[in-house]
């Protein structure tokens, strides 16, 4: 039995929900590296009767996308309806045959916010959400693609190192709609007037608090873009809330000044604050250099901060305490200016106490720095970290004064 009404009504551009409220948890499990993800999710679509609806921003054509094409075209014969909603710059590597492929098998594509002059700064909004939904009944999110650099048993020693979750009860109905405004406004999000945002956190922050004597429970927290921080304003919170640890890892460290601070003024209180963070494998090395200029500040202060080694780390997961956020937020600047983002957050002892075990396994594999062990790297190691610093605060300054405009 479906969870929500079979023909929901279609966000105005008034109402554009980004947080939902706190839902009982009824199901989640951990999905940990692609050799877990991938066969539970083509399983998944394997098993759906009704409906399937795929959001995803990175898709590189290889073996793991014609598994999934595949999937979906099998599930379009059997009469099931499917809905795929890529971004226009993460599928840039699909060529017209594989779009082609997509649309003879029956399935719907939508390119979200393709590119043109007229749009100016608003050709930065990219959809960076990871979403699948399987009947309206359950819902998949995380920090993955649909590519081949995620398949552990293909590249063992490659492989980008993430997760998703799997989820049932109330809560997939909110993923069903926010799935739904990005369907429709996939040429874009509108931008909301400033009153409209006030209004919407104040209401968020007034309405939406966990559940009382519900000890398990969940809510979908996502971004709309165009400055919708209200995922970085949840972790900032409970960051200032830990009693016991503070624990971050992220592919992509860029933090904003508010979550450093939260961050320094939690380990001076003598909460365990650490970050997980990429080692030398990362697909973006510039980005690695700038962010480890925050590193000397953050020793400085008492924040533990550890490289993963093995493989490039891409997880997006904050652990505060017994309160979880998994998701496609890198909880970095960029990302809450610009992008859809969507994270699941769990308040439940079980499932943060499984995020604990993941974030300790992992620390085995890292790097750990000191304050004394940082100040002596390499003066070209500094320069570099000098370098791509000043170069993202000049495209960051760049981005905000460039003309906006809608088509």
């Amino acid at each position: 039995m479906s969870l929500i009404k079979t023909h929901p009504a279609l966000p105005s551009q008034g109402s554009l929900a980004s947080t939902f409220p706190w839902r009982p948890l009824e199901s989640i499990h951990l999905l940990v590296d692609g050799d877990c993800f991938y066969p539970r999710m083509l399983e998944a679509i394997g098993n759906a009767r009704e409906s399937i609806y795929l959001e995803i921003y990175y898709v590189q054509p290889g073996r793991v996308a014609d598994q999934f094409i595949e999937a979906l075209g099998q599930a379009v014969q059997r009469g099931v309806s499917v809905r795929l909603l890529l971004d226009s710059i993460g599928a840039r590597e699909f060529s017209a045959a594989d779009h082609k492929h997509v649309s003879n098998a029956g399935i719907q594509l939508r390119l979200y916010n393709p590119l043109a002059r007229k749009k100016f700064a608003m050709n930065l909004s990219r959809d960076h959400r990871k979403i699948l939904i399987i009947d309206r009944t359950i819902a998949f999110t995380g920090g993955a693609g649909i590519a081949d650099v995620f398949d552990l048993s293909a590249n063992p020693q490659k492989a980008w190192h993430d997760l998703m979750i799997e989820s049932q009860g109330p809560v997939v109905a909110d993923w069903c709609e926010l799935f739904e405004q990005a369907w429709m406004f996939y040429n874009g999000m509108p931008d909301l007037p400033i009153p409209t945002r006030i209004s919407s956190y104040l209401h968020i922050s007034r309405y939406f608090r966990p559940l009382t004597g519900v000890p398990s429970q969940t809510r979908v927290n996502s971004s709309n873009g165009v400055g919708d921080e209200q995922i970085k304003a949840d972790l900032v919170k409970r960051i200032r809330a830990a009693k016991r640890r503070a624990w971050i890892a992220t592919a992509y460290f860029y933090p904003s000044r508010k979550l450093r601070r939260a961050l320094i003024r939690a380990a001076g209180n003598g909460i365990d604050v650490r970050l997980l963070l990429p080692g030398p494998r990362t697909d973006h090395p510039a980005v690695r250099y700038a962010s480890r200029r925050y590193y000397g500040q953050l020793l400085r202060h008492g924040v533990m901060i550890l490289e993963y080694q093995p493989r490039f780390m891409h997880m997006k997961i904050a652990l505060a305490d017994d309160w979880v956020s998994v998701g496609s937020c890198n909880f970095d600047r960029w990302n809450l200016r610009w992008n859809l983002e969507a994270n699941q957050e769990i308040l439940d002892v079980d499932f943060a106490a499984q995020i604990r075990a993941l974030f300790e396994a992992d620390f085995k594999d890292s790097e750990a720095y000191s304050a004394v062990n940082w100040a002596r790297r390499r003066w070209w190691t500094k320069f570099q970290e000098l370098f791509w610093f000043q170069i993202g605060r000049l495209i960051e300054f760049m981005s905000l004064h460039i003309k906006r405009r809608r088509p």
